[in-house]
Parts: structure tokens; sequence; C-alpha cells
């Protein structure tokens, strides 16, 4: 049997906290910008929904 020593010092706890906080910070934000598209994926929001398309133009004569 191998014996290890290891010593992590607090330094590296707050490193590995840093890590977490912003890979879940980066989760929120990806998924607010593919907010829509993770609706339509579960088929939540229709493809068709207007409430999801930008106000158009009034056409001109």
């Amino acid at each position: 049997m191998t014996t290890v020593l290891a010593y992590l010092d607090p330094g590296t706890g707050s490193v590995i906290l840093q890590l977490l906080g912003g890979g879940l910070a980066a989760a929120a934000v990806m998924a607010k910008l593919y907010w829509g598209r993770i609706l339509r994926f579960l088929h939540i929001r229709r493809e068709d929904d207007p409430a999801t398309d930008a106000p158009s133009k009034p056409e001109s004569p």
C-alpha cells in the first residue's frame, strides 16, 4: 500500500468555489441568451408563437 501525503490550503478551496460559482454564472447567462430556443426544444412554446416575434413594420401600399 502506498502512502500519499497531500495538503490543500485554504486558497485551493477558494479557487474551487470560484470555479463552481463561475460555472453556475456562465450557465445562467447561456440559459438566458438561449431561453427561447430552450422553450422551443422542450415544446413549451411553438415556433410560430407571435409573442416571440419582433414587431413588424406595417406594410405600405
